[in-house]
């Protein structure tokens, strides 16, 4: 009869081991979640300011372009020709 008690008792000893590492993944588990949405939410908050960047960045050059043309015709006209885009997207979208 003993060796039964001492049998069960191990058996109740490993479950509640069993019971308390299981809490402490479902614990663990839960603050990754939470890492991992924080993380996607930087990733996402990133690849804004790069693409804000990058626009950005296009503005400059484009810029440089221009004051390296500086009273070029070629400036002008290109200048006009993004004027005129952007009125006939203007236009596209009132229609």
């Amino acid at each position: 009869m003993s060796d039964l008690v001492t049998l069960v008792s191990g058996i109740e000893f490993k479950a509640r081991n069993a019971a308390d590492k299981i809490e402490t993944l479902k614990n663990e588990c839960q603050d990754l979640a939470a890492e991992n949405k924080i993380l996607k939410s930087t990733i996402e908050e990133n690849k804004l300011k790069i693409k804000q960047l990058e626009y950005r960045n296009q503005i400059i050059k484009i810029t440089k372009v221009l004051e390296g043309n500086k009273g070029s015709t070629k400036a002008k006209q290109r200048i006009n020709e993004l004027v005129r885009e952007v009125d006939r997207c203007i236009g596209l979208l009132n229609d």
